[in-house]
């Protein structure tokens, strides 16, 4: 992931924007130490998902039960 300062980010805004659009990704940092990451919105959608309070809560459960031993063979799911 590209580093990019604020003040840089303030002067190149609009390209900026665009490369991420096309997929780039990048930290923001302000007096050289990471303050913000700029990402494309569906990477930022998966992002938001994937630490969801119901989500986080299922993949616990399910970690949970996996060290208990209470897993099932992916064939058996049909």
């Amino acid at each position: 992931m590209a580093e990019i300062g604020i003040k840089e980010l303030k002067t190149t805004a609009s390209a900026v924007i665009d490369r991420v659009e096309a997929g780039a990704a990048y930290v923001i940092t302000k007096r050289g130490r990471p303050a913000a990451v700029l990402l494309p919105v569906e990477e930022a959608e998966d992002l938001v998902l994937a630490n969801a309070d119901e989500y986080v809560r299922l993949r616990r459960d399910a970690r949970a039960a996996y060290a208990r031993g209470r897993t099932i063979n992916l064939r058996d799911l049909d």
